[in-house]
């Protein structure tokens, strides 16, 4: 996505994609393709995990959103330019923090376990389980 904002900056693109909207599509296509392939935890980890890069990560996002808007609604260069950096910064934060996790996990010794499930049952009459 960095080399067609390139080429769109130095007004070379490829053909069909000269103006800002059709490179900025182009853009979150890839990023989106990119998202949905990447190996991440589940939401719910996600949401679970470290709070400073939930926070950093979620508000890094909200700026490419904002770009994103500014470039499809007004066909605005300078919100192509800030999205396409926002999406940059998310991909070296994720690959850095996906980096280190895997040291972590591989420096740990694995220790089998049962995996911890939570069921909820309706309360006997009784009181009794």
């Amino acid at each position: 996505s960095g080399l067609v904002y390139l080429l769109w900056a130095v007004d070379s693109a490829v053909p069909g994609t000269s103006s800002t909207r059709a490179s900025g599509i182009v853009v979150l296509a890839l990023g989106f393709v990119a998202s949905a392939s990447a190996v991440v935890p589940g939401f719910n980890t996600l949401l679970h995990g470290n709070k400073a890069y939930l926070t950093i990560t979620s508000t890094i996002g909200l700026v490419a959103f904002a770009g994103g808007l500014a470039m499809l609604v007004g066909t605005s260069g300078a919100g192509f330019s800030v999205m396409t950096g926002a999406l940059g910064v998310l991909w070296l934060i994720s690959t850095a923090h996906h980096v280190i996790l895997a040291k972590h996990a591989s420096s740990t010794p694995s220790v089998a376990r049962r995996p911890e499930t939570k069921h909820w049952h309706w309360p006997h009459p009784s009181g009794a389980h």
